[in-house]
């Protein structure tokens, strides 16, 4: 048997250093596919957030933004709409930062894409919209995620 051994040592690394290689190869491959899994999971979760905060922020600036929309506003209410109008365009812009880190699905991301342009193209809110950009109120990344979200193509 040692004699065998010795005989068939360089096929016997061989067969070794193949069984070594298709071990790794095989390893890395389940780590992709747990890397893709926690990657899948992590973006539901992330809709999951998003979904429940939208519902939740909405219910809170429902009514101000429907002043808003009624265009009868006064000047002490017309305050606390901006404010909410912009928590609006904070939520908005969060989303946005997701979808650019690959934190959300295209689909899901499409969907809120859709529902903000539909949402900042109500005349009084696109006027709003310009109020707060002209009071310097609406950063350089809200402007980017309009033009990205909202552009005609």
């Amino acid at each position: 048997m040692c004699c065998g051994l010795k005989t068939h040592s360089d096929a016997i690394q061989a067969a070794c250093a193949i069984l070594g290689v298709i071990i790794g190869a095989t390893g890395f491959w389940f780590t992709i596919d747990q890397l893709q899994s926690a990657s899948t999971a992590l973006k539901a979760a992330n809709a999951y957030t998003i979904q429940h905060d939208a519902r939740e922020l909405v219910a809170k600036v429902a009514p101000n933004i429907q002043k808003l929309d009624s265009g009868n506003l006064n000047a002490a209410e017309k305050r606390d709409v901006l404010i909410d109008f912009w928590q609006m365009l904070n939520f908005y812009l969060s989303v946005y930062r997701q979808a650019r880190a690959d934190g959300i699905s295209p689909e899901f991301e499409a969907a809120f894409r859709a529902d903000f342009c539909d949402w900042i193209s109500v005349p009084t809110r696109a006027a709003a919209w310009d109020e707060l950009r002209d009071g310097n109120k609406i950063s350089d990344r809200h402007v980017a995620m309009r033009e990205a979200w909202c552009a005609k193509k």
